[in-house]
């Protein structure tokens, strides 16, 4: 049942990130907006719309599975979360750190590696669902977790003046 089901998280989930994208122009760049979408044009920005996407799939997923899940569904979740918008957003990069320029195909490039992102955490998730953390690395996820909403939601008001920023 879940390998069928990740087709249609890819597509909501990808919906969402659009819906993400768009939203701080829809509600009129007020603060809300800023928090959930893009005020400020950067990497960061494009990682909090990734996070925001997969937990939003994540809750939709426990309420239609929760009579079949296991005790590490919300950990793994969690820890998805937190990390695959960096492998993501990696992953984004090889072009630059290859010295080679996109140019106009630098748009249909990012839509693709969206996919291929949101895949990869819908892969990552039924992988590791089975998966019994130990306290202590259920202690460091929630803590990976509780920064990673932090900085998405900081960052969304003033992104630091490195990398995060699109130039």
């Amino acid at each position: 049942m879940k390998s069928k089901l990740i087709w249609w998280k890819l597509l909501a989930g990808y919906l969402l990130f659009v819906v993400f994208h768009e939203i701080y122009g829809w509600l009129g760049g007020s603060p809300l907006g800023t928090i959930l979408g893009e005020g400020i044009e950067s990497v960061y920005a494009h990682m909090k719309m990734y996070f925001y996407a997969y937990l939003i799939i994540s809750a939709v997923e426990y309420y239609w599975r929760r009579k079949e899940l296991k005790p590490g569904f919300w950990t793994s979740r969690l820890l998805i979360a937190a990390a695959f918008p960096w492998m993501a957003i990696v992953i984004w990069f090889i072009p630059e750190a290859l010295g080679m320029s996109l140019g106009k195909a630098e748009l249909a490039y990012s839509l693709a590696l969206t996919l291929i992102g949101l895949f990869f955490a819908f892969c990552l998730d039924e992988d590791l669902e089975s998966v019994e953390f130990r306290p202590i690395t259920q202690v460091f996820i929630w803590i990976a977790f509780a920064a990673a909403v932090i900085t998405y939601v900081g960052f969304s008001f003033h992104v630091p003046g490195n990398f995060f920023i699109v130039s």
